[in-house]
């Protein structure tokens, strides 16, 4: 039997996957939303396959590390997952929310919404079932950055201006679907890209339940993508690419960016949450 409803709360299912990150969502989403239904896709990335040399793997292994410890220190309370009595929850593989007997379950539990934050590619068969009303936190600032690291390739590239976080509905391509709003996270001098990731994630999280409220009270003025943008795969990422990031944050990037920061941020200008007049 399914929950009743929660009156004024919009009432959601997650798509998501198992690291940290991935927690504090969940349970952010919980604290505020009506959810019902989550779904975490076990995934890996073994980066030490793209090292062609012991010094690479080191370098690989540290960024890597690095990364964790700041993960733990931003998300750390968020070691498991805490919902409301009754919400369904479903931990497996690769692929686990294109299984057509998972999107029966999550269309019995009749959710307003499906926000998705770092899964696999969602097949026809879900995004047909729930169309118009899956909503993706894609870590990055579409259309400029998409597919994989977008937040870690503007920064090898020395354009932090171009971090931050896009709510979008979600389609078959890759990060294609209408813009529903950006965000930006909140840079701070000392900041080094781990810690800056980890705020763009807080300042997506925020927007993403915004985004939902919105969607609730309807509809929604979307922005459609007519620009495809730089696409990063995982095949691109190199020892090379983690030497620039390091060199760009030794030299200085992040405090001559915030002396400059309200020029170069105008260059990017990000699509405000709104309704449709």
């Amino acid at each position: 039997m399914n929950r009743r409803p929660i009156p004024g709360k919009p009432r959601v299912i997650v798509l998501t996957s198992t690291f940290l990150r991935h927690h504090y969502l969940v349970n952010t989403v919980a604290a505020h939303l009506d959810l019902v239904g989550v779904w975490q896709e076990q995934k890996s990335f073994k980066p030490q396959r793209y090292a062609d040399t012991d010094e690479d793997h080191q370098i690989i292994a540290a960024h890597f590390t690095a990364r964790d410890r700041a993960e733990d220190r931003f998300f750390g309370d968020d070691q498991q997952v805490q919902l409301q009595q009754g919400a369904r929850t479903r931990v497996g593989p690769p692929g686990l929310v294109n299984e057509a007997k998972h999107i029966e379950v999550m269309a019995a539990l009749e959710p307003d919404v499906v926000l998705v934050f770092g899964t696999g590619l969602l097949g026809p068969a879900i995004i047909e079932r729930f169309s118009g009303r899956i909503i993706n936190l894609h870590l990055g600032l579409s259309p400029f950055y998409r597919g994989s690291g977008t937040n870690f390739w503007p920064l090898v590239n020395g354009e932090p201006e171009y971090v931050g976080a896009t709510i979008h509905y979600l389609d078959e391509g890759i990060d294609t679907g209408p813009i529903i709003a950006h965000a930006r996270p909140a840079f701070e001098a000392a900041d080094g890209p781990h810690e800056i990731g980890n705020r763009a994630i807080v300042a997506g999280t925020t927007m993403l339940m915004r985004a939902a409220y919105a969607h609730l009270a309807g509809p929604i003025a979307a922005t459609p993508q007519h620009s495809r943008g730089r696409l990063y795969q995982r095949k691109d990422f190199s020892a090379a690419a983690v030497r620039s990031l390091a060199q760009h944050f030794a030299s200085g990037m992040i405090p001559a960016y915030l002396a400059d920061q309200v020029k170069r941020d105008a260059q990017v200008p990000l699509i405000a949450l709104g309704h449709e007049s």
